[in-house]
C-alpha cells in the first residue's frame, strides 16, 4: 500500500504539465504580470455587495472634442441640364446614350421632319409671290409718281394759256376802245367798230376757257396725289406681306433646327427617357429626353439640416460623409451655401444645407444618399468627461430633480436671471419645463424616430416660453441665452475620491459635446474618476459569463 502512491505520483506530474502547456500562460499570448481581474466578483470592487450596486467609473482625459450636425442628403451634379423638345415628332434618330459623352452643340437626337421640309417648301413659295406683289405695288406706285408730275406740268401750260389769253384780251379791249372813239368822231366806219366788239369778246371767252383748264388741272393733281398715297401704301401692305411671309419662313426654318435636338453643354449623360422610334408630344410642355450632367468630378451633396441645428451652421465649413456603396471611405467636402427656402413636414422645418465635394475615384454617383457629419466647432486640447457622467445621479436625486425645476441649459440660466417673472408665468414654464422631462423620458429607443422628437420637443418648449413671456422679456432672454451659451452650460458630476468614499457632486460648467465626451470649462481636472452609471452585482451575472478580459480567474 505505502508503494502505490509513490507509483501515481509521476504520472500526476506528466498530467499537470500536458495542462499547463495547453494554458494562455505557457503559450505567450497574456502579458507578463498579468493578474485576473477578480473586480466581477461578489463584493470585490467599491464594497459592493453580491446584490447591491456597483459603480462604473472612468477617469476624465484631455483631448480634442468636435461639435458635429449630423444630416442625411442626395448627391446631385454640380450642374445639369435637362434636355428637352420644343416639338412634336417622331425619333429618327438617336445619338446619344447613357454615360455617353458630349459637346456643347453636338447632335444628341432627331425628329421626324419631312412635314417640316413641306412647310418650308410653302413658306417659300409665299414669299416669293409676296415678293413679287412689292415690285408690282411699287411700279404702281413709280406710275402714279409720273402721272403727278405729268399733271403738274399741264397746270403750269394751262395757267401760260391763261395768261396768254389775258394778254390778248386786253389788246382786243384797246382796239375796241380805239374804234369807238374813232367813231364817235366819224372815222371809222361802223363795221370796224362791230369787229373790234366780236374780237374783245372771243378773247374774253378764251381767257374764260383757259381758267377753267387750270381749274381742271389742279383737280388731275389733286387726284394723281391721292393715286401717289395710294400705290404708297399699296407698297407698304405689300412689303408687311413680304416680311410676314419671311417671317413664316424662319420659324419653319427655326422648327427644322429645332427638329434636330443638340447638348447644351459639354458633359455626360446621366439619363436617357426615349427610344428610337418613339413620338414625344410638346403640346403643354416641354418632353425632358436626356439628362446631361456638366461634369461628375465635382458633386454637391444637397443635405436637409433641422432648424434648431441650422444656427450652427456657417459656409467653409467642414464636412465628412458616407456613401453607402463605400461605407468604409469617409469622404470629404465643405458647406458651400445655405438655402434660405425652409420646407415644413409635420411641423418640423428643415433647410438645405448645400455641401461640395471632390469626386474622388468616381465614388459618388448621381442620386445616392450621403451620411454627413458637419464640423461646426471644434477643441483641440481640452478636459473631457463622458456624457454619461453629465447624466448619472444618485439613487433618489432624479425624483428630487424632476420635481424641480429645469437647470442647467442655456435656456434656464437666461430665465433664472430674468428678474420680472410674475408667478403664473413661472408657474407656466415649470409646466413646460415639467412636460419636457416626461417627453424626454419617453423617447424611443430608435435613433432617428428619438432625434424628431427630441426636435419636436425643444420646439413646443420654445413656443410655450414665447406664448407666456412678454416682446420686451423675449428680447431680455435671447440676450441672455447667448451670454449663457458663451460661458458654458452648467451640470452636476459624481466624482469618486482616492479614499473610497461615497461620490460627491461637482457643479461643472461644459462647453462642446460630440454626443460620446463633453468639453469641461471649470470644475474638473484631467485624470479625476467620476461615475458614469451602475451595474448590478455578479449574482445576476451568468455562471457561464466570463469576466472583463475573457479569462476567469483561477
Amino acid at each position: 500500500m505505502p508503494r502505490r502512491p509513490l507509483l501515481l505520483l509521476p504520472l500526476a506530474l506528466l498530467v499537470a504539465t500536458g495542462w499547463w502547456a495547453t494554458t494562455p500562460q505557457a503559450q505567450g499570448w497574456i502579458p507578463a504580470g498579468w493578474a485576473p481581474d477578480r473586480s466581477w466578483l461578489p463584493g470585490w470592487a467599491g464594497g459592493a455587495t453580491a446584490d447591491g450596486p456597483r459603480l462604473r467609473l472612468a477617469e476624465t482625459d484631455r483631448g480634442a472634442v468636435t461639435a458635429v450636425v449630423a444630416a442625411t442628403g442626395t448627391v446631385n451634379p454640380v450642374v445639369s441640364v435637362q434636355v428637352g423638345s420644343q416639338l412634336s415628332g417622331q425619333i429618327r434618330e438617336l445619338n446619344a446614350d447613357f454615360n455617353s459623352r458630349v459637346r456643347a452643340g453636338e447632335q444628341m437626337a432627331r425628329l421626324d421632319t419631312r412635314t417640316i421640309l413641306a412647310r418650308q417648301a410653302a413658306a417659300a413659295a409665299d414669299l416669293q409671290s409676296a415678293t413679287a406683289a412689292v415690285l408690282v405695288a411699287r411700279a404702281q406706285g413709280e406710275k402714279a409718281e409720273t402721272d403727278l408730275v405729268s399733271a403738274r406740268a399741264q397746270l403750269l401750260a394751262a395757267r401760260a394759256r391763261v395768261d396768254a389769253a389775258d394778254a390778248q384780251a386786253r389788246d382786243a379791249e384797246a382796239e375796241l376802245r380805239r374804234a369807238a372813239e374813232l367813231r364817235a368822231r366819224g372815222v371809222n366806219a361802223e363795221r370796224d367798230l362791230s369787229r373790234a366788239q366780236f374780237a374783245a369778246e372771243r378773247l374774253r371767252a378764251e381767257a374764260a376757257t383757259a381758267r377753267a383748264n387750270v381749274a381742271q388741272q389742279e383737280a388731275t393733281i389733286l387726284g394723281a396725289e391721292a393715286a401717289t398715297r395710294t400705290a404708297a401704301a399699296q407698297v407698304a401692305a405689300a412689303e408687311a406681306a413680304q416680311a410676314q411671309r419671311a417671317a413664316q419662313l424662319q420659324q419653319v426654318e427655326v422648327d427644322l433646327a429645332n427638329a434636330t435636338i443638340r447638348a447644351p453643354i459639354d458633359g455626360v449623360v446621366v439619363s436617357r427617357n426615349v427610344d428610337l422610334g418613339q413620338t414625344v408630344a410638346a403640346s403643354l410642355q416641354a418632353p425632358i429626353l436626356f439628362m446631361v450632367a456638366a461634369s461628375l468630378d465635382e458633386m454637391e451633396v444637397w443635405a436637409t439640416v433641422d432648424e434648431s441645428d441650422i444656427g450652427r451652421i456657417r459656409a467653409g465649413q467642414e464636412v465628412t460623409f458616407t456613401v453607402a456603396a463605400h461605407p468604409g471611405v469617409n469622404l470629404r467636402g465643405a458647406v458651400k451655401e445655405i438655402r434660405l427656402s425652409p420646407t415644413t413636414v409635420q411641423n418640423v422645418v428643415t433647410y438645405t444645407v448645400v455641401v461640395s465635394a471632390a469626386n474622388v475615384g468616381g465614388r459618388m454617383l448621381p442620386g445616392m444618399t450621403a451620411t454627413m457629419r458637419i464640423v461646426t466647432d471644434q477643441r483641440r486640447d481640452a478636459v473631457r468627461v463622458p456624457n454619461a457622467a453629465l447624466r448619472w445621479r444618485p439613487p433618489g436625486a432624479a425624483a428630487a430633480e424632476s420635481a424641480a425645476p429645469a437647470t442647467g441649459g442655456p435656456v434656464e440660466q437666461a430665465l433664472r436671471e430674468l428678474p420680472d417673472l410674475t408667478p403664473s408665468q413661472r408657474q407656466e414654464i415649470a409646466a413646460a419645463q415639467q412636460e419636457l422631462r416626461d417627453r424626454m423620458a419617453a423617447l424611443p429607443q430608435d435613433a432617428e424616430a428619438r432625434r424628431q422628437q427630441q426636435q419636436a420637443a425643444r420646439q413646443r418648449l420654445i413656443a410655450r416660453f414665447n406664448a407666456v413671456l412678454t416682446a420686451e422679456q423675449r428680447a431680455r432672454l435671447a440676450e441672455l441665452r447667448a451670454g449663457a451659451g458663451s460661458r458654458g452650460t452648467a451640470g452636476t458630476v459624481h466624482v469618486v475620491d482616492e479614499d473610497g468614499a461615497a461620490p460627491r457632486a461637482v457643479a461643472v460648467r461644459t462647453g462642446l459635446t460630440d454626443g460620446t465626451v463633453t468639453e469641461v470649462l471649470s470644475g474638473l481636472e484631467e485624470g479625476m474618476r467620476v461615475v458614469v452609471g451602475t451595474e448590478r452585482g455578479t449574482a445576476q451575472r451568468s455562471a457561464a459569463a466570463p469576466p472583463p478580459g475573457g479569462i476567469r480567474p483561477f
